[in-house]
């Protein structure tokens, strides 16, 4: 009788096995939702480049059939609306049928646009990526006051 009283209180888990296994799951656990944050970061960035890349061919036709792009002049690259002229621009873009919609940013965020004018017209695109650190040198040529870390200056 003895023995069977024993194996039945053998039988289970004891309270430190039990949160062993708990602190591993846990521990694994966090190791999966960190890399599925970074994977997501990298697929909201690569969206983010998607969205510049069609909105530049986009500006590019504009221009080859208009001989100028949508005209928002902000004053300089440093102040002003940029959400508001990108997606005015971007409206423009859409009413001439170069872009099905405006690209979102899937941050939530405003893209930037600014117009600049001149002897070279042109327009910069502006957005920040997550998986990127800010640079301080940028690709000629290119707007830096903005302190992110895209930008693509579309010149026709």
């Amino acid at each position: 009788m003895k023995y069977e009283e024993d194996k039945k209180r053998n039988s289970g888990f004891t309270l430190i096995e039990l949160l062993v296994v708990i602190a591993i799951i846990g521990v694994l656990s966090s190791v999966v939702l960190a890399s599925l944050n970074t994977a997501r970061a990298k697929a909201r960035d690569t969206k983010r480049i998607a969205d510049f890349r069609e909105v530049s061919l986009a500006l590019q036709l504009y221009y080859d059939k208009f001989g100028t792009i949508p005209v928002y002049n902000n004053g300089n690259c440093c102040n002003g609306d940029h959400g508001t002229k990108f997606n005015n621009m971007a409206q423009d873009l859409v009413n001439a049928g170069f872009l099905a919609s405006i690209p979102q940013n899937p941050s939530g965020s405003n893209y930037s646009y600014y117009y600049y004018g001149g002897s070279v017209i042109g327009g910069i695109l502006v957005t920040s990526l997550e998986t990127m650190s800010a640079t301080t040198e940028a690709k000629p040529p290119s707007c830096r006051p903005f302190g992110n870390n895209w930008c693509n200056n579309t010149i026709p």
